[in-house]
């Protein structure tokens, strides 16, 4: 948790504004996989003709793993047509070629799906994803920061104002904002090593993401 302080003037209208910030550890329960899907071609129709094979490729993959529908997020695919010769400023026999992007989400509970989804995408010629830890509580654990955060931003006030002999008064504006932090954090408990174990996995460590909230209140000091 953390804050910061700035009373502001005039007199007529005297306010205190803290800035605070809360966050909330949340066991890791998901993981979101991510893949990019590209291709290269000479010719538009070239690069989208191999960009559809690999997409058909990804999605047999993803019904072979039984991935549900529900779970698995995309964006259209994007074109760009870039010079491979020179510079843009070459007008003698310049050489073009088209390039195809596309992100796919997958977000799924087992994690030892998480090394044969790797495994079987490699087999088939995918080489750009990564994976990130996630939270079923994402939307709970941002209430709770929410809520820590005015609580500690309205008792931080009012000790200021008590210290200072003046009294709070309701409040004059507010502003806040939340996020998650994907990034995985150790657990204190359920941490035994398993290195005599021949299939043992980081995988067997618990983890958590992190989710925080800000907000910014003003107060009248009367």
């Amino acid at each position: 948790m953390s804050c910061t302080t700035l009373a502001q003037q005039p007199v007529s209208e005297r306010i205190i504004t803290i800035n605070m910030s809360a966050s909330e550890m949340l066991p890791a329960d998901l993981i979101i996989f991510n893949v990019n899907i590209n291709a290269e071609g000479k010719t538009p129709q070239e690069a989208y003709k191999l960009h559809q094979e690999r997409e058909s490729l990804l999605a047999s993959v993803l019904k072979d793993l039984d991935i549900k529908e529900e779970n698995i997020d995309y964006e259209p695919v994007r074109m760009n047509r870039r010079q491979i010769n020179g510079n843009r400023y070459n007008t003698e026999n310049p050489e073009y070629i088209t390039a195809t992007n596309q992100s796919v989400s997958i977000t799924f509970e087992d994690f030892s799906m998480y090394e044969k989804i790797q495994l079987t995408l490699i087999e088939n010629g995918f080489d750009s994803f990564n994976g990130q830890f996630s939270s079923s509580k994402i939307a709970e654990g941002k209430e709770k920061a929410l809520i820590s955060a005015i609580e500690a931003a309205k008792e931080r006030a009012e000790l200021i104002a008590k210290t200072s002999g003046v009294d709070i008064g309701p409040v004059s504006n507010i502003n806040y904002s939340d996020h998650y932090i994907g990034l995985p954090q150790k657990t204190s408990s359920s941490m035994e090593m398993m290195s005599a174990a021949r299939d043992a996995s980081m995988m067997d460590f618990s983890q958590t993401v992190e989710v925080r909230a800000s907000v910014s209140i003003s107060y009248f000091i009367e």
